[in-house]
């Protein structure tokens, strides 16, 4: 019988078509239609039991395969970014302008997953393992937080373990935590007047904005330092002599906690209250998604380090080494050095070797322990219901930033592919072990429980909330 990571091999030129397809198709968040409805497609053509639309997104899925324990859910993305169209050369060179692209590497992300779940399928049908394996088709992690939706669905309610990757210029386990985050749009509102004639009958909604803005802003100086308070106006007026009837503003509001980031938006909203008040407008709030921090397992941390060690790590042609050094050319002064900043001095000092080489070929040590990245994912919520592990492989030159158009052109090319294939099979790896071993099952349970303790979960998606899908149709038709 083949292994599979011989499977995974035999079957890899597959996946990298099927992911050079969602590629192109680069759909924004919510709205994957052809990226969802191809892997369903897969899925249910190899005996995956399919549930469509789940927590009321249309392109949100199940797919499942087996009927005993324990049940293993891999988590899958495939949603793009506004903006990052990109042909795949080492020159920025947008296929179609202001159209979106991979800028996180998301077409490779749900292949990857995809094709160990397929090599499970193939162990499971041939009596060498026992166990279900779930495919989870998360959308919209880049804004609505897909996960945290199907989270407060109870739709992890019968998974033992969840596992999970992502894209990105080194190799290493995800041990480090990630914000809090509370995603949410402020719509104030007014009344209409003559700017110049009658200024005095308006009430300015753009002015609710503005002053809300200015206090958060203000307050800054008085929140814990690892918090993060960032917006974008998208609504502002139609013209300037006219008193804005109706203006909004979207603000993500960070904490490493999620107590923590609940009290900060107490304080935004008392902001918004006092803007309101100040301009005589009124508004609501639309949760537009909620992500908590990560809860860690180091003892599934452990299984995914050991089988990335174990794993061939790819090689990288005279091509691919010469495509990197181009992309590295086009990185802003310094890049280096800003990209380690986050990182502990040892890792920084590992690192050091890809000043001349521009392409990560070696698994890091686990690091990031008890660090807080300034960043937030949608895998957070998932880690307080069912335990959870990461990591992320080599898809990009090393130093890429994420969300940049340098992302896409390298996760559309083969140092892209090869991250991805390695990717598959720790997944299917630590899939399989996880399955043969009782004991490690038992192991992982039990620090999850013991991680838990007297701090429940609470989901940061108000209840009676549903996902904002038509908000997103009106905020992508102003890009």
């Amino acid at each position: 019988m083949h292994s599979s990571i011989e499977w995974i091999d035999n079957n890899q030129p597959r996946f990298i078509e099927i992911s050079d397809k969602i590629w192109k198709f680069a759909e924004l968040g919510l709205f994957e239609y052809k990226s969802s409805d191809l892997l369903i497609d897969i899925l249910e053509q190899e005996g995956f039991t399919i549930e469509r639309s789940v927590a009321s997104m249309p392109t949100a899925f199940i797919a499942t395969f087996g009927t005993k324990k324990p049940v293993i859910a891999l988590l899958a993305e495939y949603d793009a970014l506004p903006g990052l169209s990109q042909d795949k050369i080492p020159q920025k060179h947008p296929i179609e302008k202001d159209m979106p692209g991979h800028g996180c590497g998301h077409n490779l992300f749900g292949v990857a997953c995809l094709s160990a779940v397929l090599a499970i399928k193939e162990k499971i049908i041939n009596k060498e393992l026992a166990g279900t394996v779930k495919f989870y088709g998360c959308p919209a992690e880049e804004n609505a937080n897909g996960k945290g939706w199907m989270v407060k669905d109870g739709l992890f309610e019968d998974v033992d373990i969840s596992l999970t990757w992502h894209p990105g210029d080194v190799n290493t386990v995800v041990s480090f935590n990630f914000q809090a985050i509370i995603d949410v749009l402020f719509k104030f509102r007014g009344q209409t007047a003559h700017a110049a004639a009658d200024p005095f009958n308006g009430r300015s909604a753009l002015d609710a904005v503005e002053l809300m803005n200015v206090g958060c802003n203000y307050l800054r100086e008085h929140i814990i330092s690892d918090a993060r308070l960032h917006y974008v106006i998208t609504k502002g007026g139609k013209a300037p002599n006219i008193v804005p009837e109706e203006a909004e503003v979207w603000y993500f509001v960070r904490a490493p906690k999620f107590d923590q980031v609940n009290d900060l938006y107490r304080r935004v909203l008392n902001i918004a209250n006092g803007a309101a008040l100040m301009t005589e407008t009124s508004f609501e709030t639309i949760i537009l998604g909620g992500a908590s921090n990560m809860l860690p397992n180091e003892t599934l941390e452990d299984l995914l380090h050991k089988k990335m060690i174990e794993i061939n790590i790819p090689e990288y042609t005279e091509e691919e080494i010469n495509f990197a050094n181009e992309i590295r050319e086009t990185f802003p002064e310094n890049y280096f050095d800003n990209s380690l900043t986050v990182y502990p001095q040892e890792i920084r000092e590992l690192s050091e070797q890809f000043r001349e080489k521009p392409i990560c070929d070696i698994v890091y040590p686990i690091f990031g322990r008890g660090i807080t990245l300034g960043g937030s994912t949608d895998v957070g919520d998932v880690t307080w219901v069912t335990p959870t592990a990461q990591f992320v492989t080599t898809c990009s030159t090393f130093g890429t930033p994420g969300h940049s158009w340098q992302m896409v052109a390298n996760c559309g090319m083969s140092i892209g592919h090869k991250g991805m294939v390695y990717a598959a099979k720790v997944l299917a790896s630590a899939t399989e072990e996880l399955m043969k071993n009782s004991e490690l099952v038992r192991k992982v349970k039990q620090e999850f429980k013991e991680r838990i303790g007297k701090t429940p979960y609470e989901s940061l998606i108000p209840e009676g909330s549903s996902p904002p899908i038509e908000h997103f149709r009106q905020i992508y038709d102003t890009m």
